[in-house]
């Protein structure tokens, strides 16, 4: 899981101890927005010779030669617009600016697509073992789609013991996944990957499930190239981190960047790149199952031990119903909203936390029934911690 298919191939027969001063490519110039010559004509030897790569396709395969269109990620690659070059790139990067290469794999990619009918996965309904383990939930700071996988409750053996049934599951995912990539110059087009290992057992890489992370790590390397923006292992064991540090010195860097190690309720560090309403709220973030009826951005506030911290949520112009959401993401906090309106001497308590809120309790809600203009907030109540800060969410919105 730690190296792509690409950097695997180039450290072939190389002592681990020199796999990070491998001299690799210089990528930067290969994207549509920042595209330099010597890479523009690498693109445009790429889509000459694409007439040539579908027949390939077609002759090799059944599927294939069936098929009324070949297309990667509903992108058909033989119409010249932004979207298929920046497939074609995808490719040519993946392989090192090698465009034979490119070629070579782009062939490989439709042939598999069609004989494993890889575009109709996103329909496809997945066995009961594979479901409620994923979630895909809006976009990263960056405006990358978020894709959240949590193992912790998947039964091993019936998850993993089929493999080729375990690649398509993937598959699935990265199919409606990448679906939320808008192939449009400029914009993201990669994907961010949070993996949820609380309640996963050390004893988890058991050979059944090596297996199977085997051959969709092979399936990706080849056929989803530089679809990989970050990777993020949340709630992640001690001694596994404690394994990766130890190995990180003989990752490539380029590859290394793409890696965030979070520990146990680190949500502070995790919103810095997911915003907490993309998060499952088992995850600590404001992503309920169901959605809830709010959905717009909120705000978070670290509350010091034995202190209490104010969080603005909303301010009204006018009398009206207000909903709001408050939370903490670890541990537990007390809290007190009040309505300031405008012009009263003061505030208005409109809800108080009987006891302490566990981050157990998830998402506490309610509304508010302002009779005119001003300011909801809430004070969050640290007295239960002497030496431990808790990280709260809240947000809140007009009902419509």
């Amino acid at each position: 899981l730690i190296f792509t298919a690409r950097e695997v191939r180039r450290s072939k027969g190389v002592p681990q101890r020199a796999i990070c001063a491998i001299a690799m490519a210089d990528l930067s110039r290969c994207y549509l927005h920042n595209l330099g010559d010597s890479e523009r004509a690498k693109l445009a030897d790429l889509r000459s010779r694409l007439p040539k790569l579908v027949a390939q396709a077609r002759e090799a395969s059944e599927d294939a030669k069936a098929a009324e269109k070949l297309t990667i990620w509903g992108v058909d690659l033989e119409k010249e617009n932004e979207a298929s070059d920046i497939v074609l790139l995808k490719f040519i990067r993946a392989e090192e600016l090698d465009v034979d290469k490119a070629a070579d794999r782009i062939v490989q990619t439709l042939i598999f697509r069609a004989d494993c009918q890889i575009d109709g996965l996103k329909d496809a309904e997945l066995p009961k073992c594979y479901q409620g383990h994923d979630v895909i939930s809006g976009y990263d700071v960056d405006g990358r789609p978020v894709m959240i996988s949590r193992f912790g409750k998947m039964d091993l053996e019936a998850v993993f013991g089929d493999v080729e049934a375990f690649v398509r599951y993937r598959a699935k995912l990265m199919e409606e996944a990448i679906a939320k990539l808008s192939f449009k110059k400029g914009e993201p087009e990669e994907l961010t990957q949070v993996h949820d290992y609380s309640g996963v057992p050390l004893i988890f890489q058991t050979s059944q499930v090596k297996g199977a992370v085997s051959a969709v790590t092979k399936v990706f390397g080849e056929h989803y190239p530089e679809t990989k923006g970050v990777t993020i292992f949340v709630n992640f064991p001690t001694a596994f981190a404690k394994l990766f540090k130890a190995f990180s010195v003989f990752i490539p860097e380029r590859t290394l960047k793409k890696f965030q190690i979070l520990g146990e309720n680190d949500q502070e560090t995790l919103f810095k790149f997911l915003p907490p309403e993309t998060v499952p709220e088992a995850l600590g973030g404001m992503l309920g199952t169901p959605a809830g009826p709010m959905s717009g951005p909120c705000k978070t506030l670290s509350v010091r031990a034995r202190g209490n911290e104010e969080m603005p949520l909303i301010k009204v112009a006018a009398a009206c119903t207000i909903q709001w959401e408050v939370r903490v993401c670890y541990w537990e906090i007390s809290y007190e909203l009040y309505f300031y309106a405008d012009g009263a001497s003061e505030p208005e308590l409109v809800k108080k936390s009987d006891a302490m809120v566990q981050a157990t309790d998830g998402i506490v809600s309610g509304e508010y029934v302002a009779k005119g203009p001003g300011e909801l907030k809430c004070n969050f109540i640290n007295n239960g911690a002497w030496f431990k800060s808790r990280f709260c969410l809240g947000r809140a919105e007009q009902k419509s």
